[in-house]
């Protein structure tokens, strides 16, 4: 091999060396999984619902697993009573709050609380429409929930409605709808006015197959009102983001194209300056779910190709994604 030729190696070699020494490999989930919710919670990881796959069966799974970075292990809550997966969590005032979604059967339109180290179905108000794979997140006493459809198998019925969902009272009021159109599989992270919106799918009825979207969007509660972001890099759907501080989130992930299939690209998104820069990627490549607690980002599971789901769990100090 010529000189040019072996410094080019060793450059691509220290590259991917000093890559995967930002991530901390940690002991693998209890199962594989994705599609289900993710949160931090009381100083630990809870990881609720979610799917995989025993040869061709898709399973629709009601388990609730709880990391503790002190041991470091998982633990088992008691389990759902319905399975549960791509809904929509936040942390609330009433603790982790995992609204919508679907059981695998039909559209999930109720909400389950984790508080206390225990999982319980609500008993309050229901949601009034599906929002399988919808975008969302809480907002003070609101989830606000954009588009989604019935089924996550139905990529044709997406939807652009938007609502908010009061989960103490159950009221409901209609928001302007999402500006891009019918959406599901997006990326959202909230701050504390604003739900931002990153990417996602649509359905083109005219060649009659999936689109990516690399539009982004962000709706004010305050101000009721969706103001337009500049466009991702590259269209992605099933990208998952999180907020690493005030100022910045990380959005990482998911699948770019049938010719690339799932990615671990990641971007660090600056919300004052509205920009997209490069940033660490995944620990490897698959439709993850990212939570953020105590200084740390925690990759988790997801879905790595088609009929499959990882159980791989890492972790990444804040400080090191963003140099």
């Amino acid at each position: 091999m010529s000189s040019p030729a072996k410094l080019a190696s060793l450059v691509v070699a220290c590259a991917a060396s000093a890559q995967a020494q930002i991530w901390e490999k940690l002991p693998s989930l209890p199962e594989p999984n994705g599609g289900f919710a993710c949160a931090a919670w009381e100083g630990k990881i809870a990881v609720v619902g979610g799917t995989n796959w025993e040869g061709d069966e898709k399973r629709w799974l009601t388990v609730v697993h709880v990391f503790d970075p002190a041991e470091p292990a998982w633990t088992l809550l008691k389990p759902l009573i319905q399975p549960i997966a791509h809904p929509v969590i936040s942390s609330t005032s009433a603790g982790l709050v995992v609204v919508g979604g679907t059981t695998g059967q039909a559209p999930f339109l109720s909400s389950v609380s984790v508080t206390r180290g225990e999982t319980t179905a609500r008993s309050g108000p229901s949601i009034s429409r599906a929002t399988v794979g919808a975008a969302g997140g809480a907002i003070g006493g609101e989830f606000i929930l954009v588009g989604g459809t019935d089924d996550i198998a139905n990529i044709a019925q997406l939807r652009s409605g938007a609502f908010a969902w009061d989960f103490r009272s159950g009221k409901e009021r209609t928001l302007p709808d999402y500006p891009g159109g019918a959406l599901g599989l997006a990326a959202s992270v909230t701050t504390e006015d604003e739900l931002f919106i990153f990417g996602g799918a649509t359905w083109d009825s005219a060649a009659k197959q999936v689109l990516n979207r690399d539009d982004a969007w962000a709706f004010s509660v305050r101000r009721n009102q969706w103001r337009r972001l500049h466009a991702l890099p590259a269209g992605v759907r099933a990208m998952s983001a999180v907020r690493l501080d005030t100022h910045r989130f990380y959005l990482a992930g998911g699948f770019e194209s049938n010719g690339v299939g799932f990615t671990d690209h990641a971007w660090i998104y600056h919300i004052a300056e509205d920009r997209y820069v490069p940033a660490r990627a995944l620990p490897y490549r698959a439709y993850v779910g990212l939570v953020e607690s105590a200084g740390y980002v925690y990759c988790l599971g997801g879905e790595d190709r088609g009929k499959h789901r990882t159980d791989e769990v890492y972790r990444a100090k804040v400080a090191d994604l963003l140099k």
